[in-house]
């Protein structure tokens, strides 16, 4: 009974799905294998021998031993593992490949009726299977790479294909296509050649017309067909290599003026082109684009032609056309020249001994800065943050003296303090001043005294305060001498002593 299961493993009842299938090794990695000796073995199938050196000699029997020989009746002298070697490990890993193609029809398309689509085909020899791959090509419109995934293929009469059945020169009908086989590798025709069946010569693949178009033509060149493009896009011959290297970064300068507008034109000597820049001033109401007219050559007459098409003029302006009594034209607008740079005045006197008067560009006369009144101090808060509201809109935090503020961090001058008034209830006050040397700020704590009625605690919070004896200036360590007075937030306190730490300080440090 036959049936239409391919006899592949998986595929038959007898197999048993537990054994383990190892994986095959790609066809594309066997270039050469060589043996022991690093001789190239073919890959094509060869009768396997043994080695005779390493068999037990089998005339020798081992008498102590007690056993029964079968002599084998069919192929007398022939090894056991030559008769039942399966042709599946002989025929292992090897390959065969065919180059093809075949056409297939393009409809509605204006470009081409047909495409030539090229494949190779690969007979694996040890089951019998094909697979087929396509080259891929850039930009050829079709899904490429695995054409036929690696299956058991078989003829129209439901045979499979043999080896014989695959001939360079004829056609192979696979899957309703007739794929045209036109050649085959090197080891391929080693192997038929061995088997007395060599293939035909190799043919040539035809071309369609994707192919003829990727291949690319060798320009022709037309020089006035490409003067005639230059010209057509607004530019002309490229200026020779003498003009730009004796002319390069020199660009005479004018200074014009049209329709009480100021203007500055740029004249580059490197390739004759023009460049006109308009002068802008704080509050004149136009806008500020600088560039009037972008770096062109500009041509002597002006007219206006068809939507879309550019104008090409006969001749341009050079620097010989250039008067000071006639002034520049660009595009029909009159410019009047009101003079020129140095550089300039002395390029036409020189070359042309033409003379062009000295000029600059009109600066009006800058505004008289307005000085900020600043206000005098309300009180509240800081009067350094308070003073960037005066300046600013957004006032910016005050900066502060960063190193000032580490050599002088935790370093506090501290005197003894009372009121200097006659009062007979603040006489007997006694306060402590305290000066922080980091930022030059004050802080006055009053300390409980027997029976005066008052609660201890801070007596003024800690800020900068100014002295009224030295206008716009803060206390300073300078202003705290024992045995002086001293004015804070408009009461008059007379200093009457200091700590131990103070006296130190002071005696190492002056102040003026």
């Amino acid at each position: 009974m036959t049936t239409a299961f391919p006899k592949l493993p998986g595929y038959v009842p007898t197999h048993n799905p537990t054994n383990v299938d190892h994986k095959k090794v790609s066809h594309v990695k066997l270039e050469q294998i060589r043996n022991a000796r690093n001789e190239i073995v073919p890959l094509y199938a060869l009768p396997r021998g043994v080695d005779r050196h390493f068999l037990p000699d089998k005339r020798e029997v081992d008498k102590s031993v007690s056993h029964t020989q079968y002599p084998n009746h069919s192929n007398d002298g022939q090894e056991i593992t030559e008769l039942f070697e399966p042709v599946a490990t002989k025929l292992d890993k090897h390959v065969l490949r065919f180059f093809g193609f075949f056409k297939e029809s393009v409809v509605e398309s204006a470009v081409e009726n047909f495409r030539i689509r090229k494949v190779i085909v690969y007979y694996y020899l040890e089951d019998r299977s094909v697979m087929i791959t396509e080259p891929k090509i850039v930009n050829a419109g079709a899904p490429q790479g695995a054409f036929l995934k690696r299956q058991v293929m078989y003829k129209p009469d439901k045979t499979p294909y043999q080896i014989s059945d695959l001939i360079v020169g004829q056609d192979l009908q696979i899957c309703g296509r007739g794929i045209r086989l036109f050649d085959c590798d090197p080891y391929t025709r080693e192997f038929y050649n061995n088997l007395q069946q060599p293939q035909a010569a190799a043919e040539s693949c035809p071309m369609d017309s994707f192919a003829t178009a990727q291949i690319p033509k060798p320009p022709n060149k037309d020089p006035e067909l490409l003067e005639y493009l230059e010209k057509k896009l607004g530019g002309g011959r490229v200026p020779s290599q003498k003009q730009f290297l004796d002319n390069d970064r020199k660009v005479l300068r004018f200074f014009v003026k049209s329709q009480d507008l100021q203007f500055v034109w740029h004249y580059f000597l490197a390739d004759d082109t023009v460049e006109i820049r308009e002068v802008h001033h704080p509050n004149d109401g136009r806008d500020s684009f600088s560039v009037y007219l972008r770096r062109q050559r500009l041509p002597d007459t002006f007219a206006i032609n068809q939507p879309g098409q550019q104008f090409v003029g006969d001749r341009y302006l050079t620097c010989d056309d250039i008067q000071f009594e006639q002034g520049l034209v660009a595009y029909g607008r009159k410019f009047d020249i009101m003079g020129v740079d140095k550089f300039t005045q002395d390029y036409f006197l020189e070359r042309f001994r033409r003379h062009f008067p000295l000029s600059d560009i009109e600066k009006q006369k800058p505004r008289d800065a307005v000085v900020v009144q600043v206000p005098p101090h309300n009180g509240f808060g800081d009067e350094v943050d308070s003073l960037g509201y005066v300046y600013d809109l957004i006032p910016k935090k005050p900066k502060i003296d960063f190193f000032k503020y580490v050599d002088n961090d935790k370093k506090i001058l501290r005197y003894t303090a009372r009121f200097n008034t006659k009062v007979p209830e603040d006489v007997d006050r006694r306060f402590i001043i305290s000066f922080y040397l980091a930022d030059d700020t004050i802080s006055i704590f009053e300390p409980a005294q027997k029976n005066s009625g008052i609660i201890e605690g801070p007596y003024l919070e800690r800020r900068k305060y100014k002295n009224v004896d030295k206008a716009g200036e803060f206390i300073s360590p300078s202003d705290l001498a024992i045995g002086g007075d001293i004015k804070v937030n408009g009461y008059n306190y007379h200093l009457l002593d200091c700590d131990e730490y103070t006296q130190k300080y002071l005696a190492t440090h002056t102040y003026e």
